[in-house]
């Protein structure tokens, strides 16, 4: 099939993925995971800072804002008209450890359920930290609050699994998801941690989106100066060992600089990050394109108790612009009807 530019973008076929071998060796020997977070976010934090950038000025991407792909792609007028108000929005919530499950989760429910906003969920199938209650999850499905599965395990080793390994984890992800029987069959990739394998994976183990591209990362080790350079959902390309091929998994790119990125990247008050938010959003709407946040639910996140305040108030911000607020499951299954996914 014919590669064109906006693909080329889209799908980061001009960068390498490179997480260093410090992590590595870390998440090898089950490091990380026991690691305060005070002490790992600071850890982190160094390690960004001191990550190689991309030499080239044309492979980097522009942050907080790029959008290249989208000037080069013909249907992006099309997509402008997808929602029924002037643009998009979906909360995303990572659930990475014991806390932010058994307290921040309910929390972040709590507070959504009093702005009559719902989310998308992502959850850890086979979590070292915490257990699923199936109960809970279901009950809540029937609120239209929306599940996605987080890798298999939050132990930071995709990337630097052989392939078979990483296929398996990812088929395992879906069998999981369908013994939740969820809206859906979503994934987001743990750590934000992409490999050039992952996308065909998650198309033959028929998963029907996935929310693991940035539009643009300033900040994740060794996927720095990476994204997708777009605001609006695609699918992407894998490479089948002889032919690029589309997938039928709906890509939903994660167009909001996440939680973490600004509390221990940039350092910024929850005063300076709900401006940024802000004026992010104010910018896809401008644009008619899709707001993706992710907020996480954990203690050394939006989590914390003293973050909950800013939490509330960026439900706020969101509902004030007046966007249409889905959930990743509702857009899948509303896109592939007006733009419909390739057969496989």
């Amino acid at each position: 099939m014919e590669v064109t530019k906006s693909d080329y973008y889209r799908n980061e076929m001009d960068i390498e993925y490179r997480p260093p071998t410090m992590v590595k060796l870390g998440v090898g020997i089950g490091f990380v995971e026991y690691i305060p977070y005070q002490i790992r976010n600071s850890f982190v934090s160094l390690l960004s800072l001191i990550r190689p950038k991309s030499s080239s000025r044309e492979r980097r991407r522009d942050f907080p804002i790029d959008d290249l792909a989208d000037k080069l792609d013909l249907l992006t007028d099309e997509k402008r008209e997808f929602w029924e108000k002037e643009f998009g929005v979906i909360m995303t919530h990572d659930i990475d450890t014991r806390k932010g499950y058994e307290y921040g989760f309910s929390k972040f429910i709590e507070m959504e359920r009093a702005e009559d906003i719902v989310s998308t969920y992502n959850i850890v199938p086979s979590s070292n930290e915490y257990d699923l209650d199936v109960d809970q999850i279901t009950s809540l499905v029937r609120e239209r609050f929306d599940f996605g599965m987080h890798g298999l395990h939050h132990d930071g080793n995709f990337a630097f699994l052989s392939e078979s390994e990483q296929r398996m984890r990812i088929f395992e992800s879906s069998k999981r998801a369908e013994e939740l029987r969820l809206p859906s069959k979503g994934y987001r990739a743990p750590w934000l941690h992409r490999t050039k394998m992952m996308v065909r994976y998650l198309t033959e183990a028929r998963f029907d989106w996935d929310s693991s591209f940035p539009d643009t990362d300033d900040s994740t080790i060794g996927y720095a100066s990476t994204g997708c350079r777009t605001i609006f959902p695609f699918y992407p390309l894998y490479y089948d060992g002889n032919n690029w091929q589309r997938s039928s998994v709906l890509e939903i790119p994660v167009s909001m600089p996440q939680d973490w990125t600004l509390l221990y990247y940039y350092k910024l008050s929850e005063e300076s990050i709900l401006r940024v938010w802000k004026k992010k959003m104010n910018y896809i709407k401008s644009k008619g394109g899709l707001a993706v946040f992710i907020v996480h639910p954990d203690q050394e996140d939006f989590g914390h108790p003293k973050r909950h305040k800013a939490y509330r108030q960026l439900l706020q911000i969101i509902k004030e612009a007046d966007p249409e607020i889905l959930t990743c499951s509702d857009l899948a299954k509303r896109w592939k009807k007006r733009f419909p996914a390739p057969s496989i």
